[in-house]
């Protein structure tokens, strides 16, 4: 039979199996009876039963690999004839039942089996016929060979309406299109009826009961099938990602011959590699991460920039467990708001929620300005006219991060497969932290599609200098997928795929879970690229759970009435991409080697960043006190500008530039209110107000 690790795996689009089929008021199991799954003898100690055999059995990879066989003999091109295949697995809910029969008598007098005068790759049982079990219609209609089946197969990798009417195969036609030389007689051996269907396949392509002969020739092979791929370069990846042309249905009369529709395997999930990686796989427990950049709520309609820095639970009255987060607000050098704890996730939005808006100072408007180059000191003494210095400061800093990546946490040598490639568990991106395993938004295909990310590779140079012009590049490699939704037919959901990550996959049951009932219609993640690599640049940000952030994006009442019409949107849609509204775009931005140095003087000397889990105890000590769901400073306000070495008198230090803020405590909530008032923003009332992905009003909610 061969070592199935030579054969390349194929796999079935789509299935229309079902476990339990509706008989009257009750369920059938889709599988053989009670007593036929009886191993007891009879009086003469005939053992007759059957049994569910395993993937790994010898007859059920015997099953996958004629099916793999058959499948791309019809429908591959000349490179995929010359090559051996294997199904990956039978179609979802498809399972593989051997009928055993021995006499127990003779079992016991040799210590074996009765021997079969039949050679089957199962064994030498008296009797020992595999069915295949699974067909909507229930157990009646079940496949006795691998070419008994292979008609369902190609019509189930074919026909995208799914139509049974379209199926050829002896269970679904009818009667009068049956030959026996199609099907062979009952007594034929099943190694007999592979050779005919062999024989079949090489004269051409099935043709279904609404194509005639004639029309034979034109049959498309253009399949619903997925073929691992090898992995593309980076040269040669595209800039976009299409999807994949529509396959035509099979009753159809005009038809080219293309493999634009062969998709690809999905990649197992590899184990996570450390413990906030296997943290943040998990729903319900943060939404937001160490080290990630976030909008702070302050007071009613205020808000400011902070960065996470430290995370917990706690247990709230009802003694369920809740997250809380210390966050430190960004400003400018000569002052720093005081750190502060937040208990209420929906006093935070994430970076990429909101645009920043222009600075409060409109000289500092000009292109080309970063938080680096601009003299903070005379901004502070009123240069550059009024305006919050401790505001623009945040902004400034925040569009800084933005343009940034550090990757983190590094594989071993054992994970890296070139000498000049450097693996990693996850990489902060801008103001958000990846991990590999989950799901990150895309720049590529339609705007919207998402890449499950399988590695982080960073290509090393051999011999880098302090004035390289070009850093390590970073490749992101993973698989593509789009949302696609279609109606809801019982019994003919989409094949379940359980390589997504649990985020997602929960997600996607819950917005399914709205949708079927309100809208007749059910969603699912369809593959479109095995293994891409793509860049930095590519890449939008984190992907977030519409089920988790609509409700606080959108507000409960809002998101609510969503709900109850079947309107779950992705939370993509209310989300910018990193570098959206900066000279970012096209480039992979600034290498930092640690997190805490890409926000410089924005915060205070000294502070740290938690490494959660993965860092030593004394790094996920709270503060002493309660957690404050209003955000309020534990402890003093900002820095003061004493003993900075003579840069301001007296009069300076005790007011802020034009606008006459007191810096000794940081900027006071009702002067960030004045400007960081977001209903004010919603309405256009200040200038270089929040911008969406397309230029125009919004790139997130409020």
């Amino acid at each position: 039979m061969g070592d199935p690790s030579d054969y390349r795996l194929v796999y079935s689009a789509r299935s229309d199996g079902v476990l339990h089929v509706a008989k009257g008021s009750k369920k059938e199991e889709n599988a053989p009876t009670d007593a036929q799954l009886d191993t007891k003898p009879d009086a003469r100690g005939v053992v007759d039963y059957y049994k569910m055999l395993e993937p790994g059995d010898a007859k059920h990879i015997d099953w996958k690999r004629k099916l793999g066989g058959m499948l791309m003999r019809e429908i591959g091109d000349e490179e995929h004839r010359a090559q051996n295949f294997i199904l990956a697995a039978l179609p979802e809910n498809y399972r593989l039942y051997e009928h055993v029969r021995f006499t127990k008598d003779e079992s016991e007098k040799t210590g074996e089996l009765t021997k079969s005068s039949k050679n089957h790759a199962g064994g030498s049982n008296d009797r020992q016929d595999a069915y295949l079990y699974g067909h909507p219609e229930g157990r009646k209609k079940r496949y006795r060979s691998p070419a008994d089946y292979f008609p369902h197969l190609l019509w189930l990798s074919m026909d995208e309406v799914g139509d049974p009417d379209n199926c050829s195969c002896k269970m679904c036609a009818p009667e009068d299109i049956q030959g026996n030389e199609l099907w062979g007689k009952p007594g034929d051996d099943e190694s007999e009826i592979f050779m005919k269907d062999y024989a079949r396949a090489k004269k051409g392509p099935i043709v279904t009961k609404e194509n005639s002969s004639a029309e034979a020739a034109n049959t498309s092979t253009n399949p619903m099938v997925v073929i691992p791929q090898r992995k593309m370069s980076q040269e040669k990846l595209p800039k976009s990602v299409p999807k994949p042309m529509p396959s035509p249905a099979l009753s159809s009369t005009s038809r080219t011959s293309t493999n634009n529709s062969i998709a690809l395997a999905p990649t197992p999930l590899a184990l996570s590699q450390c413990f906030e990686q296997d943290l943040d796989s998990h729903p319900g427990k943060y939404l937001f991460r160490l080290g990630e950049l976030v909008w702070v709520q302050k007071g009613t309609t205020a808000w400011s920039l902070a960065i996470i820095i430290m995370r917990d639970l706690f247990k709230d009255q009802r003694h369920q467990d809740r997250p809380k987060y210390l966050v430190q607000p960004l400003s400018h050098p000569f002052s720093h708001p005081g750190i502060k704890i937040i208990s209420q996730e929906n006093l935070l939005r994430p970076w990429l929620a909101w645009s920043p808006p222009a600075p409060t100072h409109t000289a500092l408007a000009a292109p080309g300005l970063s938080y680096d180059m601009i003299d903070w000191s005379a901004v502070i003494r009123g240069r550059y006219g009024d305006g919050d210095a401790e505001v623009d400061g945040s902004i400034f800093a925040a569009q800084a991060t933005d343009q940034t990546f550090t990757p983190i946490q590094p594989l071993s040598l054992y994970n890296n497969t070139q000498p000049n490639e450097r693996s990693y568990c996850g990489l902060y991106f801008g103001g958000e932290k990846l991990w590999v395993g989950e799901a990150i938004r895309l720049r590529v295909g339609t705007g919207q599609d998402i890449m499950v990310l399988h590695r982080i590779v960073e290509k090393l140079k051999p011999l880098p200098t302090p004035t390289d012009a070009h850093p390590p590049t970073i490749t992101l490699i993973g698989d593509i997928y789009t949302f696609t939704t279609t109606p809801h037919i019982k019994g003919r959901e989409p094949p379940q795929n359980f390589y997504l990550p649990k985020r997602l996959h929960e997600d996607l049951a819950y917005r399914n879970r709205a949708t079927i009932s309100k809208k007749g219609t059910i969603a699912h993640w369809a593959l479109l690229q095995s293994q891409a690599r793509l860049g930095l640049a590519d890449v939008k940000g984190r992907w977030y759970e519409s089920s988790v952030l609509l409700p606080i994006l959108r507000g409960a009442t809002d998101f609510t009435r969503d709900l109850e019409r079947g309107e779950i949107p992705d939370g993509g849609h209310w989300m910018n991409g990193r570098g959206d509204h900066s000279s970012l775009a096209g480039r992979q931005g600034t290498r930092f080697g640690d997190r805490i140095d890409v926000f410089g003087r924005a915060v205070p000397t000294g502070t740290l960043i938690s490494r959660g889990m993965d860092g030593p105890e004394d790094e996920r000590v709270f503060p002493v006190g309660e957690p404050n769901p209003a955000g309020v400073p534990v402890g003093g306000g900002g820095g003061s500008l004493s003993g900075l070495g003579g840069g301001l008198d007296d009069g300076q230090r005790g007011g802020g530039g034009g606008g006459g803020l007191g810096l000794h405590g940081g900027v006071s909530d009702g002067a960030i209110a004045e400007f960081m008032d977001l209903e004010r923003m919603e309405e256009g009332g200040y200038l270089g107000g929040f911008v969406g992905d397309d230029g125009g009003g919004g790139g997130g909610a409020f």
